[in-house]
């Protein structure tokens, strides 16, 4: 009985990361994952970076950047996949050698 109970907190792991599962996982936006470009700027970087002082939730850090994103067509498409989180990501790691942050 002992070893039931050491499953017990992986269980509850588990059930605080399944705030993670509305990106989902897609073979055909992963493939073209490469074409999806987003236009890191001053106030978008800003934005991630105080989201990720607080260090919220990844769902509730990508709602928050999707609603900039969607008022700012132009900074790129709103975040869905865990392939277009990546691509984001990415883009701030560019962002930020470029600046040289």
């Amino acid at each position: 009985m002992a070893h039931s109970n050491s499953h017990q907190p992986s269980c509850t792991k588990a059930h605080q990361s399944s705030s993670v599962s509305p990106l989902h996982h897609s073979g055909s936006t992963t493939m073209i994952g490469g074409s999806v470009e987003y236009q890191i700027d001053q106030r978008l970087y800003q934005l991630y970076e105080n989201l990720r002082v607080c260090n919220p939730s990844v769902l509730i850090m990508v709602n928050a950047l999707n609603v900039v994103i969607r008022q700012y067509p132009a900074l790129g498409p709103v975040i869905t996949t865990c392939g277009d989180l990546e691509c984001f990501i990415a883009a701030i790691t560019e962002y930020e050698e470029e600046a040289g942050l």
